[in-house]
């Protein structure tokens, strides 16, 4: 697609809360991140192994199936595993994917070329268990109020092939107008009769591809019934001269105008970020 989006596609954004695109970059540009995640499936798996743990290493099987086959010979009693491959993982491979130029363009398109990689951002590994819902919620129930009037381009980024077998977001189109919602012990429990309505629109995304979010935009994800992880990525984006929701935690500078000097060059230059805190 041309560099950023085009007008059709902004008013579409804008006015709907979401906006898939299908095919937004070359999904190889995945293949450093998700080589990165395969060394360390491999590196627990060998450990498990040799402590006679797993009977089996998997180590033919494709990337969106070796996790869950792990898991099962395991009874799920792989923990370090599940932790060392998901949330905040500040690595090189993270850290190409979330600077990709076609992501960055279409950010910019939409807010400017001063571009700050949000610190709230997360790698998901959906397990096939046929339970795992991420119930109705808005991505602000997880920042601090005074984030209300930062516009954010939100990206839900699958690392495989995802449609309503195996879990991809749904979306109730136009709620990005409403305010932070309430809820209850959890953002993932809004309070009965807060959840607005509208049209629930699945939006199946192919690799290569992203779904655009509004940080209001209420959305979940439905049970994994296929046989294999449903891998994607949250990563999140906004104006770094703007409150963030995360004071405490730093993001990264990647695209400014006005201050080139600022952007970070390399996951090493963001992980130096947290030594300052």
């Amino acid at each position: 697609m041309a560099s950023g989006l085009t007008d059709h596609q902004k008013n579409r954004y804008i006015e709907d809360g979401f906006l898939p695109i299908e095919k937004l970059f070359d999904p190889a540009s995945l293949d450093p991140l998700i080589t990165e995640l395969n060394e360390v499936v491999d590196a627990w798996a060998d450990r498990y192994h040799a402590d006679g743990r797993l009977p089996e290493r998997f180590a033919e099987e494709p990337f969106e199936r070796r996790l869950y086959l792990i898991h099962e010979a395991m009874d799920g009693r792989c923990p370090e595993l599940l932790e060392a491959v998901l949330g905040k993982r500040k690595t090189a491979g993270m850290f190409h994917v979330m600077t990709l130029p076609e992501i960055l363009d279409v950010v910019e398109s939409l807010i400017g070329p001063e571009i700050l990689v949000h610190p709230q951002f997360n790698s998901r590994a959906k397990l096939p268990d046929r339970t795992s819902i991420v119930d109705w919620h808005q991505d602000i129930g997880f920042l601090d109020p005074d984030v209300m009037q930062t516009f954010m381009v939100n990206f839900w980024l699958p690392l495989v092939d995802t449609d309503e077998h195996n879990g991809c977001l749904e979306v109730i189109r136009g709620s990005q107008r409403s305010e932070r919602l309430p809820f209850d012990d959890s953002p993932e429990n809004i309070v009965p009769g807060a959840l607005p309505a509208g049209e629930r629109v699945s939006c199946p995304i192919p690799r290569g591809g992203v779904l655009l979010l509004q940080h209001t935009t209420v959305h979940r994800s439905a049970p994994n019934f296929s046989d294999h992880i449903r891998w994607s990525l949250d990563i999140r984006y906004s104006d770094w001269r703007k409150p963030t929701g995360r004071d405490e935690v730093p993001g990264f500078i990647a695209r400014s105008r006005s201050h080139p000097e600022k952007v970070a060059t390399g996951h090493e230059a963001w992980q130096r970020l947290f030594e300052r805190v």
